[in-house]
């Protein structure tokens, strides 16, 4: 299996695919440059319209990158009894972005992390997607009331694709305040204390080839409430 644990595929104003870091060099040599069969899963399944500009929009920026595609299908609430099926056939899985907890409880609905068990080709996470990833997720309160909800839940089980846990879009939320809190400064350093988050900017990823692992962009790694570089 590959995996590609991304803060962002896209630019910042969502045009186009981030080249930063040789993500789009990498993932030509991992497909071969072939056609490929792509599969994106839904961060919200229940917001069709929503996911139906996504797919488009995805499908227009790899092909805008000279990426030849065969099928790109969005699995949502539409199509979640065909899953199977659908990541069986998919040569790319691509993990959207969004709000953790909701996308958490559909992948756990569709019993996703069965179902790549025995998955050894690439799958590639977006933000939420990559959050998703991890054996046990951090949920980073993200809306506003989650993080002085006591009935929130920061940690739940993950996809267990990897161990590490990222912060992403760490160039925004660095300067961005939930319930009067700052997200990283105050909320997740708060909750690092006994845990690691790897706290990473658009344009960085975590580079996984059969369990080998690469970090390729700029890291700070939050544990027991310090920041510190990370090579």
């Amino acid at each position: 299996m590959i995996i590609y644990l991304t803060s962002n595929l896209f630019t910042p104003d969502l045009t186009a695919l981030n080249p930063e870091n040789g993500l789009l060099d990498s993932l030509r040599e991992d497909t071969k440059n072939e056609a490929s069969n792509y599969l994106i899963i839904a961060a919200d399944p229940d917001n069709s319209e929503m996911n139906d500009q996504m797919l488009e929009l995805t499908k227009n920026s790899f092909l805008e990158k000279d990426f030849t595609i065969k099928e790109m299908v969005f699995l949502d609430r539409r199509n979640c009894q065909e899953a199977k099926n659908l990541i069986d056939k998919a040569d790319v899985i691509i993990l959207f972005g969004g709000h953790v907890p909701t996308q958490n409880k559909f992948f756990q609905e569709i019993n996703l992390k069965a179902l790549l068990a025995n998955y050894n080709k690439v799958i590639m996470g977006i933000s939420a997607g990559s959050m998703n990833m991890a054996e046990e997720v951090y949920a980073l309160p993200e809306e506003q009331g989650e993080a002085i909800d006591p009935d929130y839940k920061r940690f739940l089980p993950g996809l267990g694709l990897v161990e590490e846990r990222v912060v992403p879009h760490s160039q925004i939320l660095k300067d961005v305040e939930v319930d009067g809190m700052n997200m990283i400064d105050e909320i997740a350093k708060g909750d690092s204390f006994g845990n690691k988050f790897y706290v990473i900017p658009d344009g960085t990823y975590l580079y996984v080839n059969n369990g080998e692992k690469e970090w390729r962009g700029n890291v700070v790694l939050l544990a027991d409430g310090a920041f510190s570089d990370f090579n």
